[in-house]
């Protein structure tokens, strides 16, 4: 062995002799390639070798691997979901997939073409005829590659408060519908105020991605319902585990107003705009200074004050998870003095027993505002804000007239612009949702439900 390998000359007349490289057996290149930190890693893992392209993407192997690391993916794209009743016909609700020369484009546009995100595989109405009277399913909220809509349930009279839900996967087309929530607590909700444009009288949402076993097909999922009533919050909450409804805490005490003065902005736009941050959601009423928050550890609603620096309206206000386990706010003024405008960073600390704003960094946009902003804050998730920019009216006045856009996303470690995509957007706070769509190429992706 060792002559013929002197013979074909690779020693350069050392006399040394070269051994074949040895292919590393799949189990062992399984248990490196789990613990790459994100499925990114994986994808360029996988563009390097045939084989690893093989074993990431396997669904033994993702589950496995989605079992290990909490991992939101990159940033595709931005859903908007628009209140108009108008319906199809370019209302701005949709996927808006990352462009060129954003690092996520391919992906975004892979994941455009393989998704439904029309929806279309939910089912009918059945006592619809024709489409007659069946305003379909509405798109309620987003988070960790699940959608959850609902519609008004069939036969109810058009209850508002108690609708049908689903939560859903437009990437696998798969989809379960949530048991209706029971009499016993239904009865326990009166004097429900409207939300959402009107269109509807409760707010429900998904709780934050929960541990998954490394044999499950999908991860479990909460959902919670809320409803905003004359003197107290209504509050339920769904978990995939078990399949049953339960009842929340509610603070004391705590009322809902219409319209707080005749120059704030009404209840609906404190209560369309939820936030989330480290396992808790917020709702924030800046003229009040008063944060509802719901812990999702120890499933109860709370109050909290907090007063806020200067007059933000809640529409210029977003709540985002900062590093280190802390709860940070972008908030900008209504006027910009010179026409420059900036974005104001800030973290809540603890002060004594009383929480207060911290500024830690201003922000300047590049774009001119003489008067009106042509910026809007829209949504966030994972340590990020998505900004849309408009040469038109600002979002705030156009009621939910459609108009083209820009989107932007600005982080809370970088704190640097990118541009996300275009988009025709309508509305503002309370004319339309918007979310940032966090999740994977379809190659690395598992059904969600």
């Amino acid at each position: 062995m060792a002559g013929a390998g002197g013979e074909a000359g690779g020693d350069g007349g050392s006399g040394k002799v070269e051994e074949p490289g040895r292919e590393i057996p799949d189990e062992i290149a399984g248990e490196i390639l789990l613990r790459l930190p994100s499925r990114s890693a994986l994808a360029r893992a996988a563009a390097a070798s045939g084989g690893f392209r093989a074993l990431v993407s396997s669904p033994r192997f993702l589950r496995r691997h989605r079992a290990l690391h909490r991992d939101p993916g990159a940033l595709l794209g931005v859903f908007t979901f628009s209140l108009s009743r108008d319906g199809a016909g370019g209302d701005g609700t949709g996927f808006h997939p990352a462009e060129p020369p954003h690092p996520a484009a391919e992906a975004a546009r892979a994941l455009a073409g393989a998704a439904d995100f029309s929806f279309g595989f939910l089912p009918a109405d059945p006592s619809a005829t024709d489409g007659a009277g069946d305003e379909g399913w509405m798109v309620r909220d987003y988070r960790d590659g699940r959608f959850l809509l609902d519609r008004v349930a069939s036969g109810t009279e058009r209850d508002t408060v108690f609708t049908e839900l689903a939560v859903c996967d437009p990437l696998s087309r798969r989809y379960v519908l949530l048991p209706p929530i029971p009499e016993d607590l239904a009865d326990t909700v009166d004097g429900v105020l409207n939300v959402f444009g009107g269109r509807r009288a409760c707010e429900p949402f998904l709780g934050p991605a929960e541990p998954c076993e490394p044999d499950a097909e999908w991860p479990p999922f909460t959902v919670f319902w809320t409803a905003r009533c004359q003197r107290k919050v209504a509050a339920f909450a769904f978990s995939s585990r078990d399949g049953r409804w339960r009842a929340l805490p509610w603070p004391d005490c705590f009322i809902w107003r219409r319209r707080r003065s005749p120059f704030s902005c009404p209840m609906n736009t404190v209560w369309n705009r939820r936030h989330y941050a480290h396992g808790r959601f917020y709702w924030v009423d800046c003229l009040t200074n008063r944060w509802l928050v719901l812990d999702t550890h120890t499933m109860e609603l709370a109050l909290s004050v907090i007063p806020s620096p200067v007059g933000y309206w809640e529409e210029h206000v977003a709540v985002v998870e900062a590093p280190d386990g802390k709860v940070g706010v972008f908030a900008h003024d209504f006027h910009h003095p010179g026409g420059k405008a900036d974005l104001h960073y800030y973290t809540i600390v603890q002060e004594a027993d009383s929480p207060r704003w911290q500024l830690e960094k201003t922000i300047p946009l590049p774009w001119p505002a003489a008067y009106h902003r042509p910026f809007c804050v829209r949504g966030t998730a994972n340590g990020c804000l998505i900004l849309e920019v408009s040469e038109e009216k600002p979002a705030f006045m156009a009621s939910y007239r459609v108009r083209d856009a820009e989107l932007f996303k600005i982080d809370v470690r970088s704190f640097q612009l990118e541009k996300i995509c275009q988009a025709r957007c309508a509305g503002g706070a309370a004319g339309q949702c918007c979310w940032p769509y966090f999740g994977f190429p379809p190659s690395l992706s598992l059904p969600n439900v």
